[in-house]
């Protein structure tokens, strides 16, 4: 199909550029952290979302961070014409015990980076979200509490972790997912080759923006 065709030109042209770590990002990243930036760029230049899996422990988070800031200054140098131009805000979806270890994360590795943890339908404010903070780190279940509140505003990216908790397209927690009104998606998985062809269809069904 020429669509087919024309998304793999871009593609293949966005793969030839090396993505530099983004100013901001206070941390050395590893080679293959570097290529994964990298490749992950490339798919954003090309349009398309992405899924980034590892082993435990390889550093998906800070990977994941990186790419923020990347983004956050990719949509400031597209927009930097603009004088009214705001960076949108950035959603983050994880289990409830790694909450806090998103917002640690990148209090450490993106200090200049405001972050809101919702643990509270009450903490959804849409103009308090858009004036005071950058991300928003929320948990699968207060996503689908908080859902109509947060889809109002269009992220600059949504990034879901732990990403077998989406792995049944019918569930609550996939439909919400679905509903997220993004310009960019990422999905974190640990074990993705190793589930059923159903489950990686629900992860690639979400990426698609």
């Amino acid at each position: 199909p020429k669509a087919l065709e024309t998304w793999m030109e871009h593609l293949s042209a966005a793969q030839k550029t090396q993505a530099e770590p983004p100013r901001a990002l206070h941390a050395e990243l590893r080679p293959y952290q570097k290529t994964g930036l990298s490749w992950l760029s490339a798919l954003s230049d090309a349009g398309f979302g992405g899924i980034l899996a590892d082993d435990m422990g390889l550093g998906k988070t800070i990977q994941s961070i990186t790419y923020v800031l990347w983004l956050r200054e990719e949509f400031a140098r597209k927009n930097k014409s603009k004088k009214k131009a705001v960076i949108p805000p950035v959603l983050i979806v994880c289990p409830k015990s790694v909450l806090d270890v998103w917002a640690g994360e990148t209090e450490k590795f993106a200090p200049g980076v405001r972050v809101l943890v919702i643990r509270s339908k009450d903490q959804a404010n849409l103009e308090d979200i858009k004036k005071n903070y950058d991300m928003v780190v929320v948990n699968y279940a207060q996503l689908r509490v908080c859902g109509e509140t947060l889809n109002q505003i269009k992220w600059l990216t949504v990034i879901l972790d732990e990403g077998q908790q989406i792995k049944n397209p019918d569930s609550k927690a996939a439909k919400a997912a679905r509903e997220i009104v993004s310009y960019n998606r990422l999905v974190l998985s640990g074990t993705p080759i190793e589930n059923r062809l159903l489950d990686m269809w629900s992860l690639l069904s979400l990426i698609h923006i």
